[in-house]
């Protein structure tokens, strides 16, 4: 008789388990999302804060974050950072935040809440970047990208993207595009220069996208994309010249 009573009792305390945390309602919102089964990712975006960029910020930059917060996903985590010409050195995010993951012990509702309050937290923060209107003089996007390598470093689980938002002109002490013939020779002499003095970041497995390029000129343009071809190249990154231009076309687009 008291063996059936403690029965009895451990299936009352199950059924209210249950009933307090809507299975059918968690499993619906588990496996509701069409990209529940493909990993999370870190997603560094670096944003040129150049004076030459005042008016990218508000159209190009707006409509590629636009793009981005479409294809958020539980468990990514997101960093938003400047270009500056101390990039490198006064380095701090705008953003830094971590989308909520599902779980079983959160019902649809309250996993949605929370979703669109990291998004809204991310945006929040974002538009407070994108409407500065002071810019800087300094465009150092090589610095940048070292700190790039600095975040992946530790993201041993997510995948790794890099969105650069800038019009990719290096204007710094030791280079400035606008000004410099971007040949195959100048562009192996920093290559190599950096490689001598271990200034080459580790990007390797970052799949880089790149919106805002531009140029005086398309011969320009062409010599600038091709740098960076390059350089991306020698990081060790997944980059394709379709994912370079001057407005982001696609993010993540099938995936």
């Amino acid at each position: 008789m008291k063996r059936c009573r403690i029965k009895l009792l451990g299936l009352i305390l199950l059924s209210s388990l249950l009933l307090l945390i809507h299975p059918n309602r968690n499993a619906e919102a588990f496996w509701g999302s069409k990209n529940e089964k493909t990993p999370p990712r870190v997603i560094v975006i670096f944003v040129d804060m150049s004076g030459s960029t005042n008016r990218a910020r508000r159209t190009v930059y707006k409509k590629a974050f636009e793009m981005i917060y479409q294809n958020f996903r539980q468990g990514d985590r997101v960093m938003v950072g400047t270009i500056t010409g101390r990039s490198y050195i006064d380095f701090k995010p705008a953003v830094d935040v971590e989308i909520p993951k599902k779980s079983i012990w959160v019902n649809r509702i309250q996993f949605e809440r929370n979703f669109a309050g990291a998004k809204e937290k991310i945006q929040r923060e974002v538009n407070r970047l994108l409407s500065k209107k002071q810019g800087t003089q300094r465009t150092e996007i090589l610095n940048s990208l070292n700190i790039a390598d600095t975040i992946f470093h530790d993201e041993k689980k997510r995948q790794k993207i890099l969105v650069i938002l800038s019009d990719m002109i290096q204007d710094s002490k030791e280079y400035n595009f606008a000004w410099a013939k971007v040949t195959n020779s100048y562009i192996n002499k920093v290559v190599s220069y950096r490689q001598k003095h271990n200034l080459i970041p580790n990007l390797t497995g970052a799949k880089i996208y790149v919106a805002g390029a531009s140029a005086a000129d398309s011969r320009k343009y062409r010599s600038i994309e091709n740098f960076w071809t390059r350089y991306f190249e020698k990081c060790g990154a997944d980059f394709s010249h379709h994912r370079y231009g001057h407005t982001l076309i696609s993010f993540e687009k099938g995936s």
